[in-house]
């Protein structure tokens, strides 16, 4: 791995990638129309940076359709297994994946477009993660990322108060033991550091609470994914949080006060290379 690949704080354990699952089932729509702004359109090439489980990958390649293409990057062999594996389940030929990090990708040709959700908020250095997305891309190419901002959550309402202090784990936590917490608000002055042209921002969050809602789980399992990191850092333990009935709790308090539990905030920008 590159110095320069991010270091990523919630692990790679199939907890982990269960997590991704229940994030992409709730961020997915956002996502979808962010990347329909940016321009991703018809038979573009395109880099999904920090790819994952391919939830970004095969919303792009539904986008750039059969004459276009898309490689998934990422450092994680197994999530890539089962990217690859879920790409050719779903009938997409025009999806590849590889392993590595962004400063070692040496493609055969620039791409049209460069993409990413939640990688840089991991970068030790989210600029110099952005300008090495630049240079991979022609000139005139899209540069899209979509992020959080961790380092504030807006309060549900009527107040949920083990939700409210969930996200206030997830604030401590993530303001700590990352370089900028709120690097989604960040990114329509890095883009322009970068050299790129005036971004066009965005901010949404979702807000849900009914029985079927999976942002309870969502929750609880970002939580446990977070768990190793919480405990060491003395913000909380295995055993006060009982992690294993998180869900329960979570989807109990909303139905109990009819509230919506307010999701992060997503910012999505975009530019493109002169």
């Amino acid at each position: 791995m590159s110095e320069r690949a991010p270091a990523y704080l919630m692990g790679h354990t199939g907890h982990e990638r269960r997590r991704l699952a229940l994030q992409a089932s709730v961020l997915n729509p956002l996502t979808h129309g962010f990347l329909q702004r940016a321009g991703i359109s018809a038979g573009m090439r395109v880099l999904d940076l920090g790819c994952g489980v391919g939830d970004v990958s095969l919303l792009v390649a539904s986008l750039v359709g059969p004459h276009g293409s898309v490689t998934g990057l990422d450092i994680d062999p197994h999530s890539l297994e089962i990217a690859a594996a879920r790409a050719r389940e779903e009938g997409y030929d025009n999806l590849t994946f590889q392993q590595g990090d962004i400063a070692g990708h040496r493609p055969e040709r620039l791409y049209d477009a460069v993409v990413g959700r939640h990688i840089l908020i991991h970068a030790p250095d989210a600029l110099d993660m952005i300008r090495h997305a630049s240079l991979l891309a022609l000139s005139g190419g899209i540069l899209a990322f979509q992020e959080y901002d961790l380092s504030r959550f807006l309060p549900s309402y009527p107040e949920l108060l083990l939700a409210r202090r969930m996200q206030q784990l997830m604030t401590d936590l993530f303001t700590r033991a990352t370089p900028h917490a709120d690097i989604g608000l960040r990114l329509f002055w890095l883009l322009q550091e970068a050299g790129l042209s005036m971004p066009s921002a965005r901010a949404e969050c979702v807000i849900d609470g009914g029985p079927d809602s999976p942002l309870h789980e969502w929750f609880a399992e970002t939580v446990r994914s977070l768990l190793p990191r919480l405990e060491a850092l003395g913000l909380a333990t295995a055993a006060d949080l009982d992690i294993d009935t998180l869900a329960f709790r979570l989807q109990q308090e909303a139905a109990a006060s009819r509230a919506g539990i307010v999701g992060p905030i997503v910012v999505g920008a975009f530019a493109r290379k002169p």
